[in-house]
C-alpha cells in the first residue's frame, strides 16, 4: 500500500486550518452540489477536502461549479512566465541554488527550499481537493506540469502552482509581520500544537522506515528541503493564522450591515431574498425505467413512471398524514439522498432544486399539507409540503460573505503595507513526488 506521510497530512491540515476562514465563503455540505465538485477560487485558498460525490438527483447545478479561467493574462502574472519550465529533474540536495532567494516580504525571505514547500503544498491541496476530478481541469499528474496548460489561462500548471505558492507566502509573511508589529503573540495552545507536530516527526519518520527526519521530509518534497525548512513553514503559518483568526473573530455586524451587503452584492445570493424563507418538503421520486441503460426513456416508459406516481399519491390520500407520506417515501422513492428520511429535505432554499421542483416549493400560495405530482428531468416527484422554515438562506450567505469581505480587505491592506519582491529568475524546483502504485 502507498505510504501516507504524516508530514504531508500535518501540512495539509495546517493550510486547511489557515484558510478555513476563506472556506466559509462556500460550504459543500448541502445537497445542491450535483456535480460533486467544489468551486475553484485561487489555489492558495484551496483546503484539503476529500472528494465529494453527487447525492441529490433533484438538485440544481450552479454556474459556480465550473472552474473559472482568466479571459486575458493579467499583467501581474506575466512575471511567472519568465521561464517555460522551472523544474530541474537532476537537482541534488547539495545544489547551491537551494539557497537562492526567490522572494522577500518585510523581514521574511523565501529561498528555494521553503519555496519548494509552498509549491508542493499548492499541488497537494489541489489533488486532495479534487482527486480523480483533477483531469476535468486538465491536470495529468503523470506528465510534467510545465507542459500542461492550467485553469489560469496562459500559465502552465507548474507556473500556476508556483505563483500560487508565492502568493501564499506573501499572505503568510505580511500577516506575520503585522502581528509582530502589533505585539500579537501565539497562545499557549498554539505553541503546544507547533511543538507537538515537531516532536512527533522522529517517531513518524521511524514508523515509515526512514533513518532521519530529513530523509522523511525529502521523500515528500524532494532534495534540499530539511526539517529546519519545515519548521520555518510551520512557525510562519501559525503566526499568520493566529493573527488573522484574531482579526476575523473581532468582526461584528448588525442586521442593517447584512441587508446593506445583500443589496450591494445580490449576485452572490442566487434566488434567495430577505423576503423568501426556506421550506421543508418531502417527495417520492419515480424514475422512468429504460430498456437500455443510459438511453432516453420512451413516452411509454415515462407514462409508466407517471402512473406509478399517481398511484402512490392516491394511496397517500387514503391517509393524508405526513407520517404516512414518509412511510411511502421510504418504501418507494428512488432518491438515495432522502430515502432514509422519508423523502424529507429541510431548509430548501430558493434556486437550490431543479426548476419545476423549485417553482412548486416556492409558489406563493403553498401551504402545509399540499400535495401534487411534479415532473423534472429525473422523473416524477410526488410532492408533500411540510412547512415554511424559520431560516432564510440569504442570511446564512450574508453571515459568511460579509465578514469575509471585511477580512479580504484587511488581508489586501496587509499585503499592500508589506509588499513582496519576487525574483523568478532565481527559482528552481525539484520534481514533485509521484504517488506509488497500490499493491494488488
Amino acid at each position: 500500500m502507498r505510504k501516507v506521510l504524516a508530514v504531508l497530512l500535518a501540512l495539509a491540515i495546517g493550510v486547511g486550518l489557515y484558510f478555513g476562514i476563506k472556506a466559509l465563503v462556500k460550504k459543500n455540505d448541502d445537497p445542491s452540489n450535483e456535480s460533486g465538485t467544489t468551486p475553484v477560487t485561487d489555489t492558495a485558498s484551496v483546503t484539503g477536502n476529500t472528494e465529494t460525490q453527487p447525492s441529490d438527483p433533484t438538485a440544481q447545478p450552479t454556474d459556480s461549479e465550473t472552474p473559472e479561467t482568466t479571459a486575458e493574462i493579467d499583467p501581474a502574472l506575466e512575471a511567472v512566465r519568465t521561464r517555460d519550465a522551472y523544474t530541474d529533474a537532476e537537482i541534488t540536495g547539495d545544489d547551491s541554488r537551494w539557497n537562492q532567494i526567490v522572494a522577500t516580504c518585510g523581514d521574511y525571505q523565501l529561498n528555494n527550499r521553503l519555496n519548494q514547500v509552498f509549491y508542493y503544498m499548492q499541488y497537494l491541496n489541489f489533488m486532495n481537493q479534487y482527486g480523480s476530478y483533477a483531469a476535468m481541469f486538465g491536470l495529468d499528474s503523470s506528465k510534467p506540469l510545465s507542459e500542461q496548460p492550467s485553469m489560469t489561462q496562459g500559465l502552465t500548471w507548474e507556473q500556476h502552482f508556483l505563483k500560487s505558492g508565492i502568493d501564499g507566502f506573501h499572505q503568510y509573511a505580511s500577516a506575520a509581520a503585522k502581528a509582530a508589529a502589533e505585539g500579537h503573540e501565539l497562545s499557549e495552545e498554539e505553541k503546544t500544537q507547533i511543538e507537538s507536530i515537531i516532536t512527533q516527526l522522529p517517531e513518524d519518520a521511524k514508523t515509515y522506515g526512514f533513518d532521519s527526519v530529513d530523509a522523511y521530509i525529502q521523500e515528500s518534497f524532494g532534495p534540499g528541503v530539511s526539517q529546519t525548512d519545515y519548521e520555518s513553514f510551520l512557525r510562519l503559518y501559525f503566526s499568520a493564522m493566529s493573527y488573522d483568526q484574531s482579526l476575523y473573530e473581532a468582526i461584528k455586524w448588525t442586521d442593517e450591515d447584512l441587508l446593506a451587503y445583500y443589496e450591494a452584492h445580490t449576485e452572490e445570493f442566487g434566488d434567495a431574498t430577505p423576503d423568501t424563507p426556506n421550506v421543508n418538503v418531502r417527495h417520492i421520486l419515480i424514475m422512468p425505467k429504460t430498456a437500455e441503460e443510459g438511453a432516453d426513456p420512451t413516452d411509454e416508459e415515462k407514462n409508466a413512471a407517471k402512473t406509478k406516481a399517481e398511484e402512490l399519491l392516491a394511496e397517500f390520500l387514503k391517509d393524508p398524514t405526513e407520517d404516512h407520506f414518509a412511510e411511502l417515501a421510504k418504501e418507494n422513492t428512488e432518491d438515495p439522498g432522502s430515502k432514509e428520511n422519508g423523502g424529507l429535505y429541510e431548509d430548501v432554499y430558493p434556486g437550490q432544486m431543479v426548476e419545476t421542483f423549485n417553482d412548486w416549493c416556492f409558489d406563493a400560495a403553498r401551504k402545509p399539507g399540499d400535495t401534487d405530482i411534479v415532473e423534472t428531468s429525473y422523473g416524477y416527484h410526488v410532492m408533500y409540503f411540510v412547512k415554511t422554515s424559520e431560516n432564510y438562506h440569504w442570511r446564512e450567505v450574508a453571515e459568511q460573505n460579509y465578514p469575509m469581505s471585511i477580512m479580504n480587505t484587511k488581508i489586501a491592506e496587509m499585503k499592500e503595507e508589506y509588499p513582496i519582491t519576487v525574483e523568478y529568475e532565481n527559482v528552481v524546483l525539484a520534481p514533485l513526488p509521484q504517488p506509488e502504485e497500490e499493491e494488488q
